[in-house]
Protein backbone atom coordinates (compact mmCIF):
# COMPACT_ATOMS: atom_id res chain seq x y z
CA UNK A 1 0.00 0.00 0.00
CA UNK A 2 1.66 3.14 -0.53
CA UNK A 3 2.50 5.05 2.41
CA UNK A 4 1.04 8.65 1.66
CA UNK A 5 -2.55 6.73 1.89
CA UNK A 6 -1.43 4.18 4.68
CA UNK A 7 -1.26 7.49 6.98
CA UNK A 8 -3.97 8.84 5.81
CA UNK A 9 -5.98 5.23 6.57
CA UNK A 10 -3.95 5.91 10.19
CA UNK A 11 -4.89 9.20 10.76
CA UNK A 12 -8.88 8.03 10.67
CA UNK A 13 -8.71 5.25 12.93
CA UNK A 14 -8.38 2.08 10.23
CA UNK A 15 -5.99 -0.01 10.42
CA UNK A 16 -3.80 -1.27 7.72
CA UNK A 17 -5.67 -4.97 7.23
CA UNK A 18 -8.73 -3.11 7.20
CA UNK A 19 -7.83 -0.77 4.45
CA UNK A 20 -6.62 -2.97 2.27
CA UNK A 21 -9.75 -5.37 1.88
CA UNK A 22 -11.68 -2.22 1.79
CA UNK A 23 -9.83 -1.14 -1.17
CA UNK A 24 -9.95 -3.99 -2.76
CA UNK A 25 -13.59 -4.30 -2.52
CA UNK A 26 -13.75 -1.01 -4.30
CA UNK A 27 -11.52 -1.89 -7.10
CA UNK A 28 -13.72 -4.95 -7.43
CA UNK A 29 -16.49 -3.21 -7.76
CA UNK A 30 -15.23 -0.96 -10.30
CA UNK A 31 -13.98 -4.13 -12.45
CA UNK A 32 -18.12 -5.34 -12.54
CA UNK A 33 -18.93 -2.26 -13.36
CA UNK A 34 -16.72 -1.56 -16.32
CA UNK A 35 -18.64 -4.94 -18.25
CA UNK A 36 -21.20 -2.97 -19.51
CA UNK A 37 -23.88 -3.75 -17.05
CA UNK A 38 -24.31 -7.75 -18.51
CA UNK A 39 -25.91 -9.80 -15.85
CA UNK A 40 -23.77 -12.87 -17.10
CA UNK A 41 -20.40 -11.33 -16.11
CA UNK A 42 -18.30 -15.08 -16.37
CA UNK A 43 -14.96 -15.04 -17.30
CA UNK A 44 -14.93 -17.23 -20.79
CA UNK A 45 -10.77 -17.51 -21.20
CA UNK A 46 -8.06 -18.34 -18.44
CA UNK A 47 -5.49 -15.64 -19.32
CA UNK A 48 -7.31 -12.98 -21.65
CA UNK A 49 -10.35 -10.98 -20.33
CA UNK A 50 -13.05 -12.15 -22.10
CA UNK A 51 -16.71 -12.74 -20.79
CA UNK A 52 -19.03 -15.56 -21.41
CA UNK A 53 -21.92 -12.56 -23.17
CA UNK A 54 -19.23 -11.71 -25.47
CA UNK A 55 -19.22 -14.80 -26.96
CA UNK A 56 -19.50 -15.44 -31.00
CA UNK A 57 -22.54 -17.67 -32.55
CA UNK A 58 -22.20 -20.72 -34.05
CA UNK A 59 -21.55 -20.14 -37.56
CA UNK A 60 -24.92 -21.77 -39.66
CA UNK A 61 -25.28 -20.86 -43.68
CA UNK A 62 -29.30 -21.01 -42.82
CA UNK A 63 -29.24 -18.71 -39.55
CA UNK A 64 -30.00 -15.06 -40.15
CA UNK A 65 -26.50 -14.25 -39.22
CA UNK A 66 -23.40 -12.07 -40.19
CA UNK A 67 -20.61 -14.09 -40.76
CA UNK A 68 -17.29 -12.38 -40.84
CA UNK A 69 -13.62 -13.65 -42.00
CA UNK A 70 -11.13 -11.24 -40.98
CA UNK A 71 -7.81 -11.56 -42.70
CA UNK A 72 -4.38 -9.86 -41.34
CA UNK A 73 -3.96 -11.19 -38.27
CA UNK A 74 -0.92 -11.96 -36.55
CA UNK A 75 -2.13 -13.76 -33.54
CA UNK A 76 -2.00 -12.88 -29.46
CA UNK A 77 -4.34 -10.88 -27.49
CA UNK A 78 -8.21 -10.18 -28.47
CA UNK A 79 -10.39 -10.33 -31.85
CA UNK A 80 -12.88 -7.85 -31.13
CA UNK A 81 -15.70 -7.41 -33.54
CA UNK A 82 -18.97 -4.81 -33.48
CA UNK A 83 -21.97 -4.56 -35.41
CA UNK A 84 -24.08 -1.60 -36.30
CA UNK A 85 -27.27 -0.33 -37.67
CA UNK A 86 -27.50 3.39 -37.36
CA UNK A 87 -25.96 5.59 -39.97
CA UNK A 88 -26.32 8.50 -37.17
CA UNK A 89 -24.03 6.79 -34.65
CA UNK A 90 -21.68 4.91 -36.65
CA UNK A 91 -18.63 3.72 -34.23
CA UNK A 92 -20.41 4.82 -31.09
CA UNK A 93 -21.78 2.71 -28.30
CA UNK A 94 -25.36 4.15 -28.98
CA UNK A 95 -25.77 2.53 -33.02
CA UNK A 96 -23.67 -0.90 -31.45
CA UNK A 97 -25.93 -3.66 -31.96
CA UNK A 98 -23.42 -6.38 -30.42
CA UNK A 99 -19.90 -6.77 -29.97
CA UNK A 100 -18.13 -10.02 -29.63
CA UNK A 101 -14.69 -10.76 -28.69
CA UNK A 102 -12.53 -14.13 -29.48
CA UNK A 103 -8.59 -15.16 -29.03
CA UNK A 104 -7.17 -13.70 -32.16
CA UNK A 105 -5.47 -16.34 -34.29
CA UNK A 106 -3.30 -16.02 -36.74
CA UNK A 107 -3.88 -15.54 -40.80
CA UNK A 108 -7.58 -15.16 -41.10
CA UNK A 109 -10.80 -16.35 -39.04
CA UNK A 110 -14.04 -16.38 -39.37
CA UNK A 111 -16.61 -15.19 -36.49
CA UNK A 112 -20.18 -15.06 -36.28
CA UNK A 113 -23.46 -12.99 -34.93
CA UNK A 114 -26.80 -13.84 -35.17
CA UNK A 115 -29.16 -10.83 -35.95
CA UNK A 116 -32.42 -10.18 -34.60
CA UNK A 117 -33.99 -8.78 -38.12
CA UNK A 118 -32.86 -8.70 -41.93
CA UNK A 119 -31.97 -5.21 -42.61
CA UNK A 120 -28.39 -3.03 -43.35
CA UNK A 121 -25.80 -2.89 -41.04
CA UNK A 122 -21.84 -2.17 -41.44
CA UNK A 123 -19.29 -4.06 -39.33
CA UNK A 124 -15.98 -3.04 -37.63
CA UNK A 125 -13.09 -4.86 -35.90
CA UNK A 126 -9.68 -4.65 -34.30
CA UNK A 127 -7.04 -6.79 -33.02
CA UNK A 128 -6.12 -5.73 -30.01
CA UNK A 129 -2.73 -6.84 -29.49
CA UNK A 130 -2.16 -6.68 -25.94
CA UNK A 131 -5.78 -7.71 -24.41
CA UNK A 132 -6.68 -4.72 -22.80
CA UNK A 133 -9.92 -4.18 -24.22
CA UNK A 134 -9.62 -1.35 -26.03
CA UNK A 135 -8.72 0.03 -29.11
CA UNK A 136 -5.74 2.50 -29.29
CA UNK A 137 -5.52 5.82 -31.22
CA UNK A 138 -3.69 8.35 -32.20
CA UNK A 139 -4.80 12.13 -30.33
CA UNK A 140 -6.95 12.53 -33.13
CA UNK A 141 -8.69 9.09 -33.07
CA UNK A 142 -6.75 7.30 -35.90
CA UNK A 143 -6.46 3.80 -35.13
CA UNK A 144 -3.40 2.61 -33.85
CA UNK A 145 -3.96 -1.08 -33.85
CA UNK A 146 -5.18 -3.12 -36.96
CA UNK A 147 -8.56 -2.17 -37.80
CA UNK A 148 -10.87 -2.88 -40.44
CA UNK A 149 -14.58 -1.75 -41.54
CA UNK A 150 -17.13 -4.11 -43.65
CA UNK A 151 -16.45 -3.34 -47.29
CA UNK A 152 -13.06 -2.48 -46.82
CA UNK A 153 -13.10 1.33 -47.29
CA UNK A 154 -10.24 3.30 -47.55
CA UNK A 155 -9.64 4.90 -44.18
CA UNK A 156 -7.83 8.08 -43.87
CA UNK A 157 -6.72 9.93 -40.88
CA UNK A 158 -9.20 13.10 -41.64
CA UNK A 159 -11.67 11.15 -43.57
CA UNK A 160 -13.03 8.41 -41.45
CA UNK A 161 -15.64 6.22 -43.80
CA UNK A 162 -19.31 7.06 -42.97
CA UNK A 163 -22.14 4.07 -42.63
CA UNK A 164 -23.26 4.26 -45.98
CA UNK A 165 -19.20 3.34 -46.75
CA UNK A 166 -19.23 -0.26 -45.00
CA UNK A 167 -23.45 -0.87 -44.89
CA UNK A 168 -24.19 -3.85 -46.57
CA UNK A 169 -27.55 -6.28 -46.35
CA UNK A 170 -28.25 -9.08 -44.59
CA UNK A 171 -31.55 -10.91 -45.55
CA UNK A 172 -33.12 -14.41 -44.63
CA UNK A 173 -29.76 -16.76 -44.58
CA UNK A 174 -27.83 -14.42 -43.57
CA UNK A 175 -24.48 -12.98 -45.19
CA UNK A 176 -20.97 -13.51 -46.06
CA UNK A 177 -18.32 -10.61 -45.45
CA UNK A 178 -14.40 -10.10 -45.44
CA UNK A 179 -13.00 -7.66 -43.02
CA UNK A 180 -9.20 -6.71 -43.87
CA UNK A 181 -7.36 -5.57 -41.07
CA UNK A 182 -5.08 -2.70 -41.98
CA UNK A 183 -2.01 -1.63 -39.75
CA UNK A 184 -2.52 2.72 -39.98
CA UNK A 185 0.77 2.96 -38.56
CA UNK A 186 2.73 0.55 -40.25
CA UNK A 187 0.87 1.84 -43.37
CA UNK A 188 2.08 5.34 -42.96
CA UNK A 189 5.43 4.32 -42.43
CA UNK A 190 5.34 2.78 -45.76
CA UNK A 191 3.39 5.25 -47.89
CA UNK A 192 6.16 7.73 -46.84
CA UNK A 193 9.25 5.29 -47.32
CA UNK A 194 7.65 5.25 -50.65
CA UNK A 195 7.25 8.66 -51.16
CA UNK A 196 10.98 8.69 -50.42
CA UNK A 197 12.39 6.60 -53.17
CA UNK A 198 9.92 8.13 -55.66
CA UNK A 199 11.54 11.20 -54.86
CA UNK A 200 14.87 10.04 -55.12
CA UNK A 201 14.01 8.16 -58.39
CA UNK A 202 13.05 11.85 -59.75
CA UNK A 203 16.77 13.48 -58.56
CA UNK A 204 18.23 11.60 -61.34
Amino acid sequence: MNAKIRNTFLTLGVTPGFAVALLSSIFASAAFANTEGHANHVRSHAELEMYSYEAPDACDPKATQVRMTVTGLTGGGILTLELYNDPEHFLAKAGRVRRVRVPAGVGSQTVCMNVDAVGRYAAAGYHDKDGNRKLKKSMIKVPREPFALSNNPKIKALKFPKFSDSAFEVGIGGTNITLELVDLKKQKKLEKAARKLEKAANKE
